[in-house]
């Protein structure tokens, strides 16, 4: 008797191309909604990024006077939005006092390493050890002039976090005053306290934004002055400011 085992075979040949279409659907899924996945939380902080530069815009509108409050719509996704400790920003110069501010930072954290830090008018994003400040501060240092409008935003304490939520930053100017407005100083000494992740950035901003002003060849350090706080000092004794202006703008700062 002859064995007909085509049946068998056509049902084994079934078999394997099905398991081979069902692995290969499984792992295009996998792979799809991991990529889908990681594009997902790219954005998601390049949004936050772009509300944080609205951010800044706003506030730096309201330490401009021209505008008495302002509201920045930020969306959190599985992030969480904060107001820190104040930190410590002074000018001084010779023949005049220490003259500065203790703003809140705003700042807005992922699950993974990067944030986005609203602090001192700059806007600085971190990534693991990396950081970048994506806007500078409202300041002018050029041709011999120091200009410096201190955004004093007040509100620490707060945070708000959720899978869905839609934060408020609600701000409303409150006060403002003139510390110092000179003409021809010298000895300027601008010291800024920041998070040890964001020293670099800041260093290199001063460092530069000094020598633009002065001409000179500021010299900069850095000492820790508590947890999670260092202090960035930069100054230039080599050369005279024609004019030093320094002013702080008081702004109360809500998460809603």
């Amino acid at each position: 008797m002859i064995r007909d085992d085509r049946a068998a075979n056509e049902v084994v040949g079934f078999v394997l191309v099905f398991s081979l279409v069902l692995t290969t659907v499984s792992l295009v899924y996998a792979a799809g909604f991991a990529g889908l996945d990681s594009t997902r939380d790219v954005e998601r902080v390049n949004n936050a990024e772009r509300a944080f530069d609205v951010l800044a815009n706003n506030f730096q509108q309201m330490g401009r006077g021209e505008a008495p409050n302002r509201a920045t719509e930020i969306k959190l996704a599985d992030a969480q939005l904060t107001t820190t400790a104040g930190r410590e920003v002074t000018i001084n110069a010779s023949g005049m006092n220490a003259t500065g501010a203790s703003p809140v930072a705003i700042r807005y954290d992922t699950d993974g390493n990067t944030n986005i830090v609203y602090e001192h008018g700059a806007v600085i994003r971190t990534d693991g050890d990396s950081a970048v400040m994506r806007r500078e501060p409202d300041f002018v240092f050029e041709d011999g002039n120091v200009v410096v409008r201190f955004i004093e935003s007040r509100g620490s304490g707060q945070g708000v976090g959720g899978s869905a939520s839609t934060v408020l930053v609600r701000a409303e100017r409150r006060e403002s005053a003139v510390l110092a407005n000179r003409d021809t100083t010298s000895n300027v000494t601008v010291r800024l306290q920041t998070h040890p992740d964001r020293a670099d950035v800041w260093e290199a901003y001063l460092n530069d934004s000094l020598a633009t002003a002065t001409g000179g060849s500021p010299t900069c350090s850095r000492s820790t002055v508590g947890n999670d706080t260092v202090e960035v000092v930069c100054f230039d004794d080599t050369a005279d400011v024609d004019r030093l202006a320094v002013a702080r703008v008081r702004i109360r700062v809500t998460l809603t």
